[in-house]
């Protein structure tokens, strides 16, 4: 049985230990029944700034961020897929996006729960006393400052210009003070502020417990990620690209990192709590089914954009709403013999006898998100309510790809940018990756061929890892796009076709932002609401 946790005024980090348990080598795991916690007597010894730290990582694992809403139910996929789940229709994941929408609000405040935890946690860490060694202080506070970067880093990149404390809240840590918006650019200068101190401050990747920690490489790899999104729309300030290029080279120069010789083993390794940080270089940790023992944070990974599979299915291969359809267009960007199309697009279904090949009649549309496929959780009974499958927030095939934007792009040339490009698309073709080959390597491209080459190549490594709707957004492509994949879409009453309709017609130019959710609006009267909105 789990204790209750007392907690006075607004610090309330510990509270999250009630859903933060986990696996004896997972980072999240902690031994509830030592924790009663009050605000005079926290902050004092190494153990409670560790449980406050992990108080801000646990919010990346909440239900309305990577636990669930980012899955395929808040429109991330943009045009590589559409959502296919009509109890959602006429919510932000069918692109009806309204200031009233419960996703919407929920992300804004657990985000901002994100930003109090790290803040309390920053402000009163100096409480703790002469046991706490100053490096474990230094590595403490390099966490909180990068995960209060990254925070914001996602309020900025969806609402854009935000509130920004950077001190406790007085009353709670789901109000946000009495604060004007501060505009986009400042925000990314604050983003760019905690995440540097943080580089200086956090462990090389080789020696930190897991892939769920951040590490001077995940520092680095989102860095590079920040400043591609403050090169384009809608700062366009192009001198970013050599920067994140920079940032992007720190993690290949470093030497350690790889890319996993087999494309579907990276997924299974995140379903089975494998561990690979040459390859997988942070990710939300996941752990249990919501029983028993392991009644601790599991997450939505698998049912919301696995395979569908019926409750009453007797076969194993666990419960998936299956909501994550592929557009025919993302598997026609694929060539026949990339092994990464099947994956990313199951080729089979769950039938009453096992998987079971889509006919020859069958549409594409009617094809899953295969990337995460819960028969290869090892954690029994597969419940219908959680899974233990991590989920990948920087993947070292990004980090190439990054590092051949930003190189392209500043140098207006995609001579030095290639070699990247080329290593991420050797795994793809199932041939050594620094072995160069003529068959697969692309030679000769001019700057713009490459920047259309790596549009395209982020989508068929990236798919549905939540990435898609920033990137077109950037790109300036968003609007073009999601029209774009409206001339695919059947005729008939199908539902199903009925879904596919819906979420590209919907778009609209103004959801390259998200408005400010009303809620906000009515508690803080000093902010105010996006244009269109």
């Amino acid at each position: 049985m789990l204790k209750k946790i007392l907690v006075r005024g607004p610090i309330v980090a510990a509270l999250v230990i009630l859903q933060s348990l986990s696996a004896c080598n997972n980072f999240l795991e902690v031994k509830p029944d030592k924790y009663v916690v009050s605000t005079e007597s926290y902050y004092k010894t190494e153990e409670q700034l560790d449980i406050a730290l992990r108080g801000v990582y646990a919010v990346l694992a909440e239900t309305f961020v990577y636990g669930n809403s980012l899955l395929g139910r808040m429109g991330l996929e943009a045009d590589e897929g559409f959502m296919h789940f009509p109890t959602d229709n006429g919510t932000i994941g069918y692109y009806v996006v309204n200031t009233t929408d419960d996703k919407l609000l929920n992300h804004w405040r657990a985000l901002y729960r994100g930003v109090s935890r790290a803040n309390s946690l920053l402000k009163n860490m100096d409480q703790a006393g002469p046991q706490v060694s100053e490096e474990k202080r230094k590595e403490i506070k390099g966490q909180a400052l990068f995960l209060r970067g990254y925070y914001y880093f996602l309020l900025v990149s969806r609402f854009g210009g935000v509130p920004m404390p950077l001190d406790p809240p007085v009353s709670s840590e789901n109000e946000v003070l009495q604060l004007k918006r501060t505009n986009i650019k400042e925000v990314y200068v604050q983003v760019l502020s905690d995440m540097e101190q943080a580089e200086t401050m956090v462990k090389d990747i080789n020696t930190v417990e897991s892939a769920g920690r951040v590490s001077k490489s995940a520092v680095w790899a989102v860095l590079a990620r920040v400043n591609l999104y403050m090169a384009g729309y809608p700062l366009a300030e192009k001198e970013r690209y050599a920067t994140a290029a920079q940032w992007a080279k720190k993690v290949i120069d470093l030497g350690f990192h790889r890319l996993n010789p087999s494309y579907e083993e990276v997924f299974v390794n995140y379903a089975q709590d494998k561990y690979d940080s040459k390859e997988s270089i942070w990710e939300v940790e996941f752990w249990g089914n919501g029983t028993g023992v392991y009644n601790v944070t599991g997450g939505s990974v698998g049912i919301n954009n696995g395979i569908a599979y019926s409750a009453t299915g007797t076969l194993g291969f666990g419960f998936s709403q299956g909501m994550v359809r592929p557009h025919p267009w993302l598997y026609r960007l694929y060539d026949a013999d990339d092994k990464r199309r099947d994956w990313a697009i199951a080729p089979y279904r769950y039938g009453t006898a096992g998987k079971e090949s889509f006919p020859p009649t069958s549409l594409l549309i009617e094809r899953f998100c295969g990337k995460f496929r819960r028969e290869n959780e090892l954690v029994l009974p597969k419940t219908n309510t959680q899974t233990p499958q991590n989920f990948p927030l920087v993947r070292y095939a990004d980090v190439l790809l990054m590092a051949a934007e930003g190189i392209n792009e500043s140098e207006n040339s995609a001579t030095h940018a290639l070699p990247y490009l080329n290593k991420v698309r050797r795994r793809a073709k199932g041939i050594d990756v620094e072995g160069g080959n003529v068959s697969v390597d692309l030679t000769g491209l001019s700057s713009e061929q490459l920047r259309s080459e790596i549009k395209n190549e982020r989508a068929r490594e990236l798919c549905f890892e939540a990435l898609r709707k920033n990137d077109l957004i950037r790109w300036g492509d968003f609007y073009e796009k999601m029209k774009n994949r409206l001339s695919e879409v059947p005729t008939g009453t199908n539902t199903l076709y009925t879904s596919m309709y819906n979420y590209y017609n919907n778009a609209r130019e103004r959801d390259v932002i998200w408005p400010i959710p009303s809620y906000e609006m009515g508690v803080n009267p000093k902010l105010e609401q996006n244009p269109g909105w």
